[in-house]
């Protein structure tokens, strides 16, 4: 009976072991289902950390290429005004010069204006004079005549 108990107490005891075997092994499974679901997960977040990294630095290079744009529009859009200004100043200039031209043509005629003037003031002073040295000649002859005509009555006379 002893062998009977032992090989019951033997069966139990491998009924228990085996029992304990199977806890032990869906344990394991247990754990490793646990773990490969962890990395499961780890990978996942990953691939997510990596996906927004690479979306962040699209956006990035897309906000740094629009920048680029917009500073070279605005680049551009100076040089523009830039020669704007540079045109309208050189059309200031051009028309200050253009009036400085005129004014010193203008002076030029008004000079010759008065040349022009001051010759006939010239000529007229000439005539006049001219005139009142043949009137005063035409009177210094006839009181020449008249005296040499007064002087000669006076001979014939005496």
């Amino acid at each position: 009976m002893q062998d009977q108990l032992s090989a019951v107490a033997e069966a139990e005891q491998q009924g228990k072991n085996e029992e304990q075997r199977q806890h032990d092994e869906w344990v394991a499974e247990r754990n490793r289902e646990i773990q490969q679901e962890k990395q499961r997960r780890a990978n996942a977040q990953a691939a997510a950390n990596k996906r927004a990294a690479t979306a962040a630095a699209n956006k990035k290079a897309r906000q740094d290429k629009l920048d680029a744009e917009a500073s070279a529009d605005k680049k551009r859009d100076q040089s523009y005004q830039d020669e704007l200004r540079s045109l309208e100043i050189q059309k200031q200039k051009l028309a200050l010069a253009k009036e400085e031209a005129r004014v010193k043509r203008e002076n030029e005629f008004i000079d010759q204006e008065l040349k022009h003037k001051a010759a006939q003031t010239d000529v007229v002073q000439s005539e006049a004079d001219a005139n009142r040295n043949m009137t005063e000649g035409g009177r210094d002859l006839m009181k020449s005549v008249g005296k040499a005509e007064e002087n000669k009555s006076d001979s014939w006379f005496n």
